[in-house]
């Protein structure tokens, strides 16, 4: 876009700045880790028990040298892509799509991802960023990339303790205006027992409360239902709609889960990688990441046109 040329090529001298910064970092940290070895090696080999001191010697040396470098480089390229992220992808986002805003340090709020409760999982770490905001045909939008973990923690059969964090979930959470006025709740979420046990789980999923059962077969194989009012949520899933979420399945994930609830969409998208990145190898006026990221962006928005959210045949009371 030529409106965005002169941020560009401001940012094409910071760009080159940022590699020349993390390639520094990169051999400083080296250079540190490499001395350090040297001298583990000459006090290992001096004779006597200093085996030891030269292991400490050598990793302590490895892990001064590792934060040079991720102080330093990491620091430089961040720098990089937190401007490019306000400055032009922010830009970029309000000519492409006029009614939509991008903050780049963002997330979809908390409690909003608590409220739609499509994880039974307790959340120690909540983290995101990439936020959109706002209006896509007649549809109103919020999503953005999130990680979500908790903390386990784990005694072995000496007493000892070790924590490590497990993912909840990682990918886009859109919430969406379903413009219809409803008071039930509708979770739609994957078929495991279905997908696993065959007709066995199917007899499972019986004796979970408020379960729905509806007309398409692949979509009773996909996914299971429940919902706090069944007709409501037979008027809300029509057949049409289940072919929907199944052609939103195929083109994201198997493991996409959804809730209706007060007049909206909860959707969660799990993603292993995070899709709104400037590429640091690329020169900062390349057109290319731009349009990867409008592209990335659009792929997003057609979610609504999938669910035919902007048809306006429903009206809410």
């Amino acid at each position: 876009m030529e409106q965005l040329k002169p941020i560009t090529q401001q940012l094409e001298t910071e760009r080159l700045t940022a590699i020349a910064k993390h390639q520094k970092a990169m051999m400083i940290g080296f250079a540190i880790g490499g001395l350090s070895w040297l001298i583990a090696l000459a006090i290992m080999t001096s004779g006597g028990d200093e085996t030891m001191m030269g292991l400490v010697a050598g990793i302590a040396g490895s892990i001064i040298g590792g934060i040079v470098f991720s102080v330093m480089g990491g620091g430089a390229k961040k720098g990089y892509r937190e401007r490019y992220k306000a400055e032009v992808f922010a830009k970029a986002v309000k000519l492409a799509v006029p009614g939509m805003d991008y903050f780049p340090t963002s997330s979809v709020p908390k409690e909003t991802f608590e409220a739609g409760g499509l994880f039974n999982s307790r959340i120690d770490r909540y983290t995101g960023e990439d936020c959109f905001r706002g209006k896509t045909e007649d549809t109103e939008l919020l999503f953005s990339e999130l990680h979500v973990q908790r903390r386990e923690t784990r005694t072995d059969s000496k007493g000892r303790t070790t924590t490590h964090w497990v993912t909840v979930f990682k990918g886009i959470y859109l919430v969406a205006d379903f413009h219809k006025h409803f008071t039930c709740r509708v979770k739609i979420v994957p078929d495991v027992a279905e997908a696993t046990f065959g007709w066995i789980g199917r007899k499972l999923q019986g004796v979970t409360g408020n379960l729905i059962r509806l007309e398409n077969p692949d979509f009773e194989k996909a996914f299971k239902v429940t919902a706090t009012d069944q007709q409501a949520a037979m008027y809300l899933m029509t057949p049409d709609m289940q072919e929907r979420f199944l052609t939103l399945r195929n083109d994201w994930s198997k493991d996409i889960r959804a809730v209706l609830m007060d007049s909206t969409l909860h959707l969660a998208i799990p993603q292993r990688t995070d899709g709104f990145e400037p590429d640091m190898n690329a020169a900062a006026d390349d057109a290319a990441v731009l349009h990867g990221f409008l592209m990335r962006l659009m792929v997003v928005l057609r979610i609504t046109e999938t669910l035919d959210l902007n048809t306006r045949i429903w009206t809410k009371d």
